[in-house]
């Protein structure tokens, strides 16, 4: 029976892990990478601010990258989790024509 809890617990714990990621895509407005922080704007015209987890993986034009070489205009899709108030980024893919 313990077996079947734990299991039942862990099978739960990554349902709500997974579960939490969400995606969305926009415009970048600026970037502020002494704090981590893009703001953003997406395409129904919302104000995101989104702080970069610190093993965050950005790429752009599909390179690795770094938040500081992200820049205003810059085409972004970010992966990221709600904690708290903030949204904490685990991927920013960017591309700049």
């Amino acid at each position: 029976m313990r077996c079947l809890l734990a299991t039942l617990l862990a099978v739960a714990f990554v349902f709500t892990t997974v579960a939490s990621a969400a995606d969305a895509k926009g415009k970048i407005k600026s970037v502020t990478a002494e704090r981590g922080e893009v703001a953003m704007v997406d395409d129904a015209g919302k104000s995101w601010t989104i702080t970069a987890a610190k093993d965050c993986k950005v790429q752009l034009n599909n390179r690795a990258s770094k938040l500081e070489d992200l820049q205003s205009d810059d085409e972004i899709t970010v992966t990221y989790e709600k904690n708290g108030d903030k949204l904490v980024a685990q991927t920013i893919l960017a591309t700049r024509k």
